[in-house]
């Protein structure tokens, strides 16, 4: 256990860095989470119509688990994963919802409207709060999550490639109005 072994340091504020992890190691552990719990869902629910159909490694938190520890060399980071993995679990569950509920068009066009107009005003609450943050891949809001979603799917369940895709939006993403009518305009063909 390298935790047990490692001294903590108690002047820092960031609970990760007092752990010893890095920013990078703390986002891969996060993003392995995210990955995993919304891969097992998305595959669940591709290859069985019923979910009870499904093995339990596709259906359950500890199958989660399994397929997110498998991704992981490192001793501290599958340490600072054990840690965090219910919550980003959590959250990672929820955008799932989320986005088959968008995916399969089973939100009236109300309802989709008042969820991109939500988007919008979290992105700009999001913006206002958060000028001095750098990276957009730690933002965790609707949107990104949403966005996380549709990244594993396009990677073809390859973890790397979900990271390169998340990387490269990241980088590219400025959030603003025109993402918002685009969208809008693009569901009512």
């Amino acid at each position: 256990m390298v935790l047990a072994t490692n001294e903590l340091n108690h002047q820092l504020d960031s609970f990760h860095e007092a752990l010893g992890v890095s920013e990078n190691s703390r986002t891969k552990c996060r993003e392995r989470v995210f990955f995993s719990t919304i891969a097992n869902a998305l595959q669940r629910n591709e290859l069985f119509e019923d979910e009870d159909d499904a093995p339990k490694e596709l259906r359950t938190v500890t199958g989660d688990l399994q397929r997110c520890l498998r991704l992981i060399k490192d001793p501290l980071e599958y340490e600072y994963t054990l840690l965090i993995f219910s919550s980003a679990q959590r959250t990672a569950s929820q955008s799932v919802g989320m986005y088959q509920a968008l995916k399969e068009k089973r939100v009236d066009k109300e309802d989709f409207l008042k969820i991109k107009l939500f988007d919008l005003l979290e992105k700009l609450h999001n913006k206002e709060e958060k000028e001095d943050e750098d990276d957009l891949i730690d933002q965790i809001d609707r949107k990104s999550m949403i966005k996380r979603c549709e990244f594993v799917s396009n990677s073809h369940y390859n973890f790397d490639t979900y990271i390169n895709m998340l990387n490269r939006w990241c980088k590219s993403t400025d959030p603003d109005i025109d993402d918002l009518l685009k969208n809008i305009l693009n569901d009512e063909d």
